[in-house]
């Protein structure tokens, strides 16, 4: 029904083009204001091609210090449109910022492919992605968007590999992110360093994870990863162990804590039904983190490695990392560049 329709028997003309002119003004600013998430692409040095992106914008305007900003990554075979689509993300964000559980924030989506988001262009993986999401993407947000550009208002986070990849991320460069958080992180231990290609690396089973001390005591064993085929030539044709070492989670964590380096809040998550056993991966590093003092929340909830628990597991999520957001007016920029120092001996990638 139009605007004219309703008002022209009550109203001269005059009125009733003003009347319209401010409905529709109002309907604009609504449409405007109301949460979106946005479809894109931003250019990557690092992959020589652009990243496509999705990113969640929140109702209103952003405050004077810009809005706090999430990257959020997804897992292996997935996409940059995971979150929306099946996670959904957005009624998520909506309902806990309408209740005031969480304050607004940008949410960031890129695609990462089956990169494990780690740099392998040098061992012709799918691209340095690590480099592409670390520095590029950042600096691309944080131009085009009103977003906070400081430590104390990022985070980062993901689900299967991408909580590897946020954890692995935000222990590289800890300066970036003031609090990571890992669902269902595909997460495995070191593997001795000698090893190398597919047939040495012999998924953990249950008969070599668990240990029998006595028949009414059992310890859990050394968790590897899975066989090279998982991980898509990123890691090196043949598999190089030394080379997964290097970027793996739990060396990056050891460099970090003995270079005394303070690290960003750290939640993990994990489904106690895992079909893939990663609640293997994030006990020990559960327990590594506690066995260095170093403050964790650990969660193991009722679930498969399923979108029907990470739909759940995310609203967690979101509260912990609005929890660490810090409020403030200074408009200082943590450099996202190539400039920005490594830490703690950050891994050389064995390139």
């Amino acid at each position: 029904m139009s605007c004219r329709s309703v008002i022209a028997p009550l109203l001269p003309v005059r009125a009733i083009v003003a009347g319209c002119a401010l409905f529709l003004a109002a309907f604009s600013l609504q449409s405007a204001q109301a949460s979106d998430i946005l479809d894109t692409t931003i250019d990557s040095a690092a992959l020589r091609r652009p990243l496509e992106v999705a990113i969640y914008q929140p109702e209103g305007r952003a405050p004077p210090s810009g809005w706090p900003v999430l990257y959020l990554l997804h897992g292996l075979n997935g996409g940059y449109r995971d979150w929306a689509t099946l996670g959904g993300v957005q009624a998520t964000l909506d309902q806990l910022i309408a209740t005031r559980r969480i304050r607004p924030m940008v949410v960031v989506m890129p695609d990462a492919g089956n990169s494990w988001y780690v740099d392998s262009a040098a061992v012709g993986g799918p691209g340095d992605f690590e480099t592409a999401i670390l520095v590029d993407l950042p600096q691309a947000i944080e131009e085009e968007f009103p977003v906070r550009r400081q430590r104390d208002g990022r985070a980062i986070a993901g689900l299967s590999m991408g909580g590897y990849g946020a954890l692995r991320l935000a222990f590289k460069r800890p300066d970036r992110y003031c609090a990571v958080a890992s669902l269902s992180g595909a997460i495995w231990q070191n593997m001795q360093s000698d090893s190398a290609g597919d047939a040495t690396i012999q998924p953990t089973t249950a008969n070599d994870y668990f240990r029998r001390v006595d028949p009414a005591t059992i310890v859990s064993g050394v968790d590897r990863p899975p066989g090279a085929g998982h991980f898509g030539g990123v890691f090196g044709k043949p598999f190089d162990a030394q080379r997964f070492n290097a970027a793996n989670v739990f060396t990056l964590l050891a460099r970090q804590l003995h270079a005394g380096v303070q690290l960003p809040a750290i939640y993990l998550t994990v489904g106690d039904h895992d079909s893939h056993n990663l609640w293997r991966g994030a006990i020990a590093l559960y327990e590594t983190l506690m066995a260095d003092g170093v403050n964790v929340d650990f969660r193991v909830t009722g679930g498969d490695h399923a979108w029907s628990l990470w739909r759940k597991s995310i609203e967690d999520v979101l509260v912990f990392v609005d929890s660490r957001f810090v409020e403030t007016s200074s408009s200082a920029k943590v450099a996202s560049g190539p400039a920005a120092p490594k830490f703690a001996g950050a891994e050389s990638d064995a390139k």
